[in-house]
C-alpha cells in the first residue's frame, strides 16, 4: 500500500492540472453518482424524505359534494331573483354541521343550512353565503342571486381515483405530508437519507468552548456544511483529523458506513494538505481543480472500500469556498441519491444595483442579495468577495453566476442569480 504522507511535489499531477469547467465538474459528479435503494418508513417519519414510487390515489378527493362555505344549500333556480331590497324568503329544513350527513331532499321553496366542509344534501345546487343572508330561527331571507355551483366542492375535484398524486423523486413537505394523510397512506417508500460524513483537516482548527491560542481558528466549517448536507436531505456525522494523512486514511477507511464523504481543507498545493495526497494514492480522482472563483481547489474522488465505493468530496478550507462548492457539486449528488428530479436551484435575471469586475476564465460566484424591484429583480452585492468573509454569506440569498469571459459588467446590466434562498433579508442588511 503506497504511503500517502508524501508531500504532493513527489506526485504527477499531470493528469488533473488541466482546469475542467463547473459545468463538466457538474457532470462529473453526477456521472459518478448511483441512486439509493428505498426503503419503507411510517407516515409520521416521512417529512423530509424523498418518494421512490408513485403515488396512485385509490379514492376521489373530496369523497362527497361538499360545501365551501357556512351558509345555506339551495336551488339556484329559487333564488334567481333575490336581491338587497327583493329578498327571497326559504324554509330551513336542517341544520347539517361537517361531519353529519344530510337528512333531508331539497326541494323548491325550501333550503338547509350547511357548514364549509359538509355533505351537500340532495336536490341542492348551489350555497349561498351566510353573509348574504338575513337569518331567522325556521327561515332565512336570501339577498343576492347566485348560480347553479357556487361554492360547492364537487366530489373528486381535487384527486379522481386513479389519479397520480404524487411522483417518485418528490420531497416531502407540508403539502404532501398532509396529501398522503388524505390518501390514508400509512407507510410510505422513500429513497433512503444518505449517511454523509464530514471531516475536518487542520490542526489549527480549535471546537466551540475552547480557548484559542496564537495562531488557531474555531472549527465554523464542519457547521456550516452539516447544516447545508442536512437541508439536503443527508444524516450526518462529523470528526475532525488534523493535518496527519495517516489519520484521514485511517477514518476513510472505516467510513464503509457512509454514501458520501465530505472533507475541508487540505485539497490545495501545500506541504500539509493531507486530503490531495491520500486520495491522489488511494482513491480514483475524477478532477482536481475547477476554473472557477472561489473554490478553485475541489478535489472529487472514488474511495473502493471493499465491495462499496464511496464518492468523496475534497472541498477547501476557506468557508466561503467551502459553501459556494457545496453549492455547485455537493448538492447536486445528495440530491441525485435520493432520486429527486429537481437537482438545480432556481434562478432569475437580476440587474446589477453596482459595477461589478470579474477575473479572465473563470466563472465567479458571486455573493449577492436579490430582492424584488417592480415587475423584476435586483442584484446587491453584500460585501467584499474575499473567500474568507464569511459575513458577506449570512447576508445573501443568491449567487450570482459571472460567466468565464466575462471580465467587467456596469450597474443595470442584466445577470444570472442562483438563489439559495428567497429574499427574506431587509434591504438594510445589505453590507459594503
Amino acid at each position: 500500500m503506497p504511503k500517502a504522507a508524501c508531500r504532493a511535489a513527489d506526485f504527477n499531477f499531470n493528469f488533473m492540472r488541466t482546469l475542467v469547467t463547473p459545468d463538466e465538474a457538474r457532470q462529473i459528479v453526477l456521472d459518478n453518482i448511483e441512486v439509493l435503494p428505498s426503503e419503507t418508513v411510517t407516515h409520521a417519519l416521512v417529512i423530509g424524505c424523498t418518494l421512490a414510487r408513485d403515488i396512485i390515489s385509490d379514492v376521489q378527493l373530496p369523497p362527497f359534494d361538499n360545501s365551501a362555505m357556512d351558509g345555506y344549500a339551495v336551488i339556484a333556480a329559487d333564488i334567481a331573483n333575490a336581491a338587497q331590497n327583493a329578498p327571497v324568503k326559504l324554509q330551513i329544513l336542517e341544520t347539517i354541521a361537517a361531519g353529519q350527513f344530510p337528512q333531508r331532499e331539497i326541494t323548491s321553496g325550501v333550503c338547509a343550512r350547511i357548514m364549509t366542509g359538509a355533505p351537500l344534501p340532495q336536490g341542492a345546487d348551489a350555497v349561498v353565503m351566510r353573509e348574504d343572508t338575513r337569518e331567522g330561527e325556521n327561515e332565512v331571507e336570501i339577498l343576492v342571486s347566485v348560480p347553479p355551483a357556487t361554492s360547492i366542492r364537487r366530489a373528486g375535484s381535487d384527486v379522481a381515483r386513479g389519479e397520480t398524486v404524487l411522483h417518485d423523486g418528490t420531497i416531502i413537505g407540508a403539502a404532501q405530508w398532509g396529501m398522503l394523510a388524505s390518501l390514508n397512506q400509512e407507510n410510505v417508500v422513500v429513497a433512503r437519507r444518505p449517511r454523509v460524513l464530514i471531516i475536518t483537516t487542520g490542526d489549527e482548527l480549535v471546537p466551540l468552548g475552547t480557548p484559542l491560542q496564537d495562531g488557531q481558528i474555531r472549527d465554523s466549517n464542519s457547521f456550516a456544511l452539516s447544516a447545508l448536507a442536512q437541508n439536503c436531505g443527508a444524516i450526518v456525522q462529523i470528526k475532525h483529523v488534523g493535518d496527519k494523512a495517516e489519520d484521514l486514511e485511517k477514518t476513510l477507511e472505516s467510513a464503509q458506513d457512509f454514501d458520501a464523504v465530505i472533507t475541508s481543507g487540505g485539497v490545495s498545493a501545500g506541504d500539509f494538505d493531507p486530503v490531495r495526497d491520500v486520495l491522489k494514492a488511494r482513491a480514483q480522482v475524477h478532477f482536481w481543480k475547477i476554473a472557477m472563483k472561489p473554490g478553485k481547489p475541489v478535489m472529487f474522488a472514488s474511495w473502493k472500500n471493499g465491495e462499496k465505493t464511496i464518492p468523496i468530496f475534497g472541498l477547501p478550507g476557506n468557508p466561503v469556498s467551502v459553501m459556494v462548492a457545496f453549492e455547485q457539486f455537493v448538492r447536486l449528488a445528495l440530491l441525485k441519491m435520493q432520486g429527486r428530479r429537481a437537482l438545480h436551484r432556481v434562478t432569475v435575471c437580476a440587474k446589477l444595483s453596482g459595477p461589478l469586475r470579474s477575473p479572465a476564465g473563470k466563472t465567479e460566484f458571486v455573493r449577492a442579495l436579490v430582492l424584488p424591484d417592480g415587475d423584476g429583480w435586483t442584484a446587491h452585492l453584500t460585501g467584499d468577495q474575499s473567500s474568507g468573509r464569511l459575513s458577506t454569506m449570512t447576508r445573501a440569498n443568491a449567487l450570482l453566476v459571472i460567466p468565464e469571459g466575462t471580465t467587467s459588467l456596469e450597474t443595470g446590466q442584466t445577470v444570472t442569480a442562483q438563489m439559495t434562498e428567497w429574499p427574506e433579508i431587509e434591504i438594510q442588511s445589505v453590507g459594503t
